[in-house]
């Protein structure tokens, strides 16, 4: 079951940030009059007056006073979005503080061994999820048995950088499948040079390392199957890693950390 918690916090700083540019609409609207605006049609067009509700009587606004009504019910606009913004902010920080979905997993996690053995849990843990991730059988391509790069769990690989990145996400813990086939619209079956799996949002990733980027054919090749991930909805930062290196720029071990701890752990 998805936990929502950090997807809130996000919400709950874009209200920030709109609340803070609403605020500098209002500033630059503070000595704007207060005044009630009705408006109405005739003939296809509106018509816009000035409300005075003492004296019963409304006033017709006319042309050489369209940017002082402009600037009223802008005003007005940006009153009332700032005040829904503000119980919006005040509601889910509530909610955020007493929020926890994990709760639900907890009640089985907590209970013994003995008790786990007779119960079928409502919701599959994210544990036991892992675990059937991690046992997802699938055929692997090829790979030449004297290659050298063996990871520390034995996952044979293509290259020096693609075994930098398997043994530092063992390392990490991170779940992973070496070149896992998916399909892409446009271009069929793909193998990722990594499938990952982070074990606390049960969020999958693509992760994809090009390793000769001054190459001219191979870079024009794979910024293609870049395009082509991006159609298909694999976007950097959402659900897919990409690192690269050249000839003169090798592949940076503090890069690859930071992208296991960014979106993997």
């Amino acid at each position: 079951m998805e936990n929502y918690h950090e997807k809130l916090k996000n919400q709950l700083k874009e209200i920030d940030d709109l609340i803070e540019k609403s605020n500098k609409n209002l500033s630059k609207l503070k000595n704007v009059p207060k005044r009630l605006v009705k408006a109405s049609k005739s003939n296809g067009c509106y018509q816009y007056y000035w409300v005075d509700k003492a004296a019963k009587k409304k006033i017709y606004i006319t042309k050489e006073y369209k940017e002082e009504l402009k600037k009223t019910i802008q005003r007005d606009y940006e009153f009332e979005v700032n005040k829904k913004l503000n119980i919006l902010k005040r509601r889910l920080s509530v909610f955020l503080r007493i929020y926890d979905i994990d709760e639900i997993e907890r009640v089985y996690s907590n209970l013994s061994e003995a008790r786990k053995q007779l119960i079928t849990p409502i919701v599959e843990t994210k544990e036991e999820f892992a675990k059937k991730w991690e046992r997802g059988s699938y055929e692997p391509m090829p790979i030449n048995d004297n290659s050298e790069f063996v990871s520390t769990n034995g996952i044979r690989v293509r290259s020096k950088s693609e075994l930098i990145i398997a043994n530092m996400l063992e390392r990490n813990g991170v779940s992973y499948r070496y070149e896992f086939p998916i399909t892409l619209k446009g271009l069929g079956t793909v193998r990722p040079d990594f499938f990952c799996l982070n074990k606390r949002t049960l969020k999958e990733y693509v992760w994809e390392h090009f390793g000769m980027m001054d190459n001219i054919a191979y870079a024009n090749k794979n910024i293609n199957k870049i395009q082509i991930y991006e159609q298909n909805g694999f976007l950097p930062g959402k659900n897919m890693i990409m690192t690269f290196e050249s000839s003169t720029n090798p592949l940076n071990s503090s890069t690859i950390k930071s992208m296991i701890e960014e979106y993997l752990l």
